[in-house]
């Protein structure tokens, strides 16, 4: 029964860690033509289904894994960019 759970523990503790890993990034995304903002730009992490919309003002907050990675950034009518995300 101990080591049920000293194991049930270290995995517990092995979880919140993991998701302690995540951090926030945040932007506003601006046309480049004119660096007006552009607002309802679809904003994922690279190879995941975490993704946001920015806002009225072309806002975004959006969870990003600890280690590296990219965003990608996706409007109607304009060609999609891929962004790498540093520490």
């Amino acid at each position: 029964m101990r080591k049920i759970l000293l194991m049930l523990t270290a995995f517990l503790m092995g979880a919140s860690l993991a998701i302690a890993q995540e951090r926030s990034v945040s932007g506003k995304v601006t046309s480049s033509e004119d660096g007006s903002t552009l607002p309802g730009v679809n904003v994922v992490v690279k190879g995941t289904t975490n993704g946001t919309v920015t806002d009225g003002d072309g806002n975004y907050k959006i969870n990003f894994p600890s280690s590296s990675g990219s965003l990608v950034f996706t409007f109607i009518g304009m060609q999609s960019q891929e962004i790498v995300v540093g520490d």
